[in-house]
């Protein structure tokens, strides 16, 4: 009778052990391989495979002791390594996300919070000096030009009074001022002050009130010119402040999803500390914050060191994270090879989670080889 009970108590051990573990498992498998599929659906069939992998390892134990195939040993062996192996990568992969999915997911959003408070402020700095100069530097050098010009057609020397060469020289100085970065600023407008057609004639004049009449000509012509291409300034650096505002919105939208307590937010996440709600959390976070933010806030979110290549020149290569990407955190396959790689920050600890997984496998196995040895 006692046999009998020793044999329930040591099934019903493994069955507990097996069953934590099956819902590790199938808890991983549903945050990335089988999307859509009822996690309890997965569960039986995990929990099947648990039992399969219990067979086999207390079945290759049997064949040690009182081999009869080498063949078999070999099948049972591997069939037992990649039973046990989904069950051991999948459970460290469930409490890496149980354990840290939270610190994942505020890391994330604290970090693009500090880049686009600095550099919404910075961008708009910026961006506000970088306007300021576009339009003094065009205005004092068109300035400059028409007062030469101006100078210039009321010189008084013999050879060089009235509207001649040096006149029009200047005003095609005006033109190239004008007509600097005309690419960037997306300007089609030619910017021409003189035109050699209509204005010849304009050549050889020297009477005071002929010169008068040509400098209003050519003045009125410059600052017409002058406010298009400042107009063009304008218009570029307007639409380069739309990405200052654009940080600003995503600073509101960050301080929604800390604050907010009718939908599903941090506070509510952090409360809940489940697998599930993570997941649903990291799909709105990333949604309407990370898929938002540019590349170099990505970028920045990498270590790397440098290391001299085959030429001799140093180059960076990655060697880590500095703030782990969320979208990472749920697939189970990213997660062990950036553990292999060195590549989690040195705030996530993960040997605790090897080892734990490891004991509850090694003791459901352990409770399965009694069960069947008695």
């Amino acid at each position: 009778m006692s046999k009998v009970i020793t044999k329930i108590a040591l099934f019903i051990g493994y069955l507990v052990f097996a069953a934590f573990s099956a819902y590790f498992t199938a808890t991983s498998l549903s945050l990335n391989l089988m999307q859509g599929t009822s996690l309890w659906l997965i569960y039986i069939m995990v929990f099947i495979v648990a039992l399969l992998a219990g067979w086999l390892l207390t079945k290759f134990i049997q064949q040690i002791t009182e081999p009869t195939s080498k063949t078999l040993i070999v099948l049972e062996f591997l069939g037992f390594i990649v039973f046990w192996g989904v069950s051991f990568t999948t459970n460290v992969h469930y409490f890496f996300v149980q354990k840290n999915g939270f610190s994942v997911l505020n890391n994330e959003l604290i970090a693009a919070k500090d880049y686009l408070t600095e550099n919404s402020t910075e961008v708009q700095k910026r961006l506000e000096q970088e306007h300021l100069d576009a339009r003094s530097v065009t205005e004092s050098a068109v300035n400059n030009g028409l007062s030469s010009f101006r100078n210039e057609l009321n010189n008084t020397l013999a050879n060089h009074k009235g509207f001649g060469d040096q006149c029009i020289l200047y005003l095609k100085g005006i033109e190239q001022e004008l007509r600097r970065d005309t690419a960037r600023y997306k300007d089609h407008n030619h910017y021409v002050i003189y035109n050699d057609a209509t204005d010849r004639g304009y050549k050889g004049q020297t009477g005071r009130a002929q010169l008068q009449a040509i400098y209003d000509v050519f003045s009125r012509r410059v600052n017409g010119q002058l406010r298009w291409k400042l107009a063009s300034i304008d218009r570029y650096y307007d639409l380069q402040k739309v990405e200052g505002r654009k940080y600003q919105s995503l600073l509101d939208t960050i301080a929604w999803l800390e604050k907010n307590d009718e939908r599903r937010d941090l506070r509510t996440v952090q409360q809940d500390g489940s697998v599930k709600a993570y997941y649903s959390y990291s799909g709105q976070q990333n949604a309407i914050v990370i898929d938002h933010m540019p590349q170099e806030f990505l970028d920045a979110q990498i270590a790397y060191k440098t290391i001299e290549g085959d030429d001799g020149e140093e180059i960076q290569k990655m060697c880590g994270y500095k703030t782990y990407p969320s979208k990472h955190m749920f697939d189970t396959w990213t997660v062990w090879k950036e553990i292999l790689k060195g590549y989690m920050p040195s705030y996530m600890t993960i040997i605790q989670w090897i080892l734990i997984s490891l004991i509850i496998d090694i003791v459901a196995f352990l409770l399965l080889f009694l069960f069947f040895k008695n």
